[in-house]
């Protein structure tokens, strides 16, 4: 069954990233340490033996103070800061734990730990008698689209990307944070892993048979609307030209229902996928907003854009050209403010499904 945003139970995390929490691909440990919303001391500690006698903050950027955590060397000087669950805070390469790792994880969960985790593979069987929350296992009754998304009262704006990795997760909890600080009632729909575990609820879309996945995006608007935001926020995934990861693209896309639409883009000019090119932001918004009016008509309205490893002057040019290329709003939200992304998600206006 999915549970709605006010259902999400308080949790107290030890982040198990061993070795790799100032790696950028601990995504799972960064997102919650800056994203999460249970408030100062959801995350306990973290547990890297390399980086032990740090603070959070001393390594990863973005980090509000209120937020931040000792690093520790051993599960049991974890303990010592009283968590609830432990959480593993990155998708190791190969896709399974080392066996290190799971020994952590046993010992945690015979501590009394619940293990949580958002990796293909599955910890319950392997952790027989534990609580684990298996982040990626999709309920089992999610619905096909019913249409019952055109109807919710809420503002319904979805992030979108010229590629995957392009930050659409970020862009989307920036602007989340941006209608927090200004008193905009605001709810976000989690997708992936890392938003679900942010979050404390949702679905991660690309554990749902493909059949359901515009149904699973349409129950989590439904569910997120019951709260009574003037704005729901969903996580996008993927990319509309990307041969991998369309399906889920386009499911969230129909699905959700969007009035308006956040397009996110990056630097790279690397192809998607071999022999197939990574489209400008000019043209891949016109490309989203005519696959949406199939459904339901969605501008895009703004254009959240990472500039990640360039320096000052060359990430002021980057927001300059894609704000002249598309014609619209351009910003990046992490490095500066998500202001502009979302004065742009206001303006715009409901919309009704193309067939009403």
């Amino acid at each position: 069954m999915l549970r709605g945003p006010e259902d999400a139970p308080s949790r107290r995390y030890v982040i198990l990233s061993e070795g790799w929490f100032a790696n950028r691909h601990a995504k799972t440990a960064h997102g919650l340490l800056r994203y999460g919303r249970g408030g100062p001391g959801e995350v306990a500690a973290v547990l890297d033996s390399t980086l032990a006698g740090h603070r959070a903050r001393d390594v990863v950027p973005g980090i509000p103070e209120e937020r931040d955590a000792p690093v520790v060397a051993t599960l049991g000087e974890a303990l010592a800061h009283s968590p609830t669950s432990i959480l593993v805070g990155l998708a190791p390469a190969g896709g399974r734990l080392p066996e290190a790792w799971m020994e952590v994880l046993r010992e945690a969960a015979g501590r009394g730990l619940e293990v949580v985790s958002g990796l293909h593979q599955r910890l319950a069987p392997e952790l027989t008698g534990a609580t684990v929350w298996d982040v990626r296992d999709a309920p089992e009754d999610l619905p096909l689209f019913s249409g019952e998304g055109f109807g919710v009262g809420p503002k319904v704006a979805l992030t979108v990307g010229t590629s995957s990795a392009v930050g659409k997760m970020t862009a989307t909890l920036e602007i989340e944070r941006a209608a927090r600080e200004r008193g905009v009632g605001t709810e976000f729909a989690a997708t992936g892993q890392t938003g679900v575990v942010i979050a404390g609820w949702g679905v991660c879309v690309d554990a749902v048979v493909a059949d359901f996945v515009a149904g699973a995006a349409e129950r989590l608007v439904v569910e997120a609307a019951r709260t009574s935001p003037e704005l729901v926020l969903v996580e996008g995934q993927g990319s509309i030209g990307h041969p991998a990861y369309s399906g889920v693209t386009a499911g969230l896309l129909h699905g959700s229902c969007p009035d308006c639409l956040v397009l996110c883009a990056d630097a790279s000019a690397e192809e998607l996928a071999p022999g197939v090119p990574r489209p400008g932001p000019a043209l891949v918004a016109r490309v989203y907003e005519e696959v949406a009016a199939l459904v339901k008509p969605a501008p895009v309205v703004a254009v959240s854009v990472n500039t990640r490893g360039l320096g000052e002057d060359a990430a002021r040019e980057l927001v300059e050209e894609t704000a002249a290329a598309t014609g619209l709003p351009a910003t990046d939200p992490f490095r500066g403010s998500a202001a502009p992304l979302l004065e742009a998600v206001l303006r715009a206006p409901k919309t009704a499904a193309a067939g009403l």
